[in-house]
């Protein structure tokens, strides 16, 4: 599932917020960080909606049709979903 816009920007603040409490880490310009989480966790929540949309048409593929959110269906679901990972990224 795609990631709101609100939700993004508040995951960036937080990620800033937690930045600055790691021993170590000095930010001198948050006008620069922030944009870039804001683009990785975009691309992120883009790439998890295209593998759930390759998961989901595999799973409707199936001669035999399941209830989505049935125990069948959630296990087939994860299954599959590693199986698409790991053939992306070939992990």
């Amino acid at each position: 599932m795609r990631m709101s816009r609100e939700r993004i920007f508040f995951l960036a603040e937080r990620i800033m917020k937690e930045l600055g409490n790691v021993p170590g880490v000095t930010v001198k310009s948050p006008d620069d960080v922030r944009p870039e989480i804001i683009r990785v966790l975009t691309d992120e929540s883009k790439l998890e909606e295209s593998v759930d949309t390759e998961v989901r048409k595999t799973l409707a593929s199936y001669a035999r049709p399941m209830p989505e959110g049935s125990h069948e269906w959630e296990v087939l679901y994860e299954k599959t979903r590693e199986e698409v990972f790991r053939r992306r990224f070939r992990l």
